[in-house]
């Protein structure tokens, strides 16, 4: 029997805690940092058995598209956060029982009437290593090794921080480099919500790599569960030759290994992407498929894919807050 039920349901909390695949997407706090920027109605969506116990479950969201149109997403801004399931219940009865849902899914789940799939893009998932310096001895030798070695020679320092004092210097270097991709960046609230609700109660962190005290690259974490997610990453293009991208994510993978960590995943990456899909596999990362699933009639967003035709070379050409205006007014339709 399914049941909808509150983000912070103590037996969803219980079902979460107990299965190692849950990650720091499937806690409470990133649903309330994605919920309460955008305004976004959530539930979880869990399977009981004959005692009343959750089995399965999957935090929800309602999302709405430009046209006003009704969709449920699991969940929105987030690459990849699919049901988690006891190993004694049968998967494909909860994907009948998220049927009358026509929820959207951001993960695989088994074939039902009236499920199709997509696959988005590919997912870079590193096994970490107890000892780091075995980890490091596996990395592609001249791509990454040799990148993170000089990175240190040319005087970059990286620190590990998870003090809302560092939003500012996270938070301009994210902005410089959505605009300089074309993106509409996030607005400045989803951040502060991921750091107050997630960051500060030790469930993430950044890494802000400075040479002679000049900020030039950062990146955010997630990390719970010996799951470590790398989610978004920012750096000066004027200071890429002294590689302190390469120092960034070494200095995570190394933290990873040093507090129990077993899997570094790089996130999500989109079709076409190929140098960026290079840089993950030198990491020595297995690639696997991104699988999205959606139950009942999918709803395409008009906004998808059209937005980012056109303000790409817009926001290219136009001042960092244009980037951010953009973000303001179209993100929550594109989740």
């Amino acid at each position: 029997m399914g049941s909808v039920r509150r983000l912070d349901d103590p037996e969803w909390l219980r079902l979460v805690h107990d299965n190692e695949d849950a990650t720091a997407f499937h806690l409470p706090a990133w649903s309330h940092a994605v919920a309460e920027t955008y305004g976004f109605p959530s539930f979880v969506f869990v399977l009981e058995d004959a005692g009343g116990q959750a089995v399965a479950g999957l935090p929800v969201m309602e999302v709405r598209d430009l046209l006003g149109r009704r969709r449920l997403v699991a969940l929105p801004f987030t690459d990849h956060c699919p049901p988690l399931i006891d190993e004694s219940t049968d998967a494909s009865g909860f994907a009948r029982a998220l049927m009358p849902l026509g929820v959207e899914v951001r993960g695989e789940l088994p074939a039902t009437p009236r499920r199709s799939t997509q696959i988005v893009g590919t997912r870079h998932l590193v096994d970490l290593e107890p000892d780091a310096e075995v980890l490091f001895r596996r990395l592609h030798r001249n791509r990454i090794q040799k990148r993170v070695r000089r990175a240190r020679e040319f005087g970059v320092e990286v620190t590990r921080s998870q003090s809302i004092g560092d939003l500012e210097t996270f938070y301009r270097l994210h902005c410089e480099t959505r605009q300089r991709q074309g993106v509409p960046v996030q607005p400045k609230r989803f951040i502060r919500n991921i750091w107050e609700k997630v960051i500060e109660p030790g469930h993430g962190f950044v890494i802000i790599a400075t040479v002679q005290k000049t900020p030039i690259a950062t990146a955010l974490f997630l990390c719970w569960n010996r799951h470590l997610i790398y989610k978004f990453g920012a750096s000066d293009r004027s200071h890429w030759r002294l590689g302190a991208n390469f120092l960034v994510h070494w200095m995570a993978m190394e933290w990873g290994c040093v507090n129990g960590y077993t899997t570094y995943d790089f996130g999500r990456t989109d079709a076409g992407h190929e140098s960026l899909r290079e840089f993950k596999a030198a990491w020595g990362s297995t690639e696997v498929p991104l699988v999205y699933s959606y139950l009942g009639e999918r709803a395409e967003s008009p906004a998808r894919g059209k937005a980012a035709g056109i303000l790409g070379e817009i926001i290219r050409r136009t001042p960092t807050v244009v980037c951010q205006a953009a973000g303001e007014l179209l993100y929550r339709y594109v989740a």
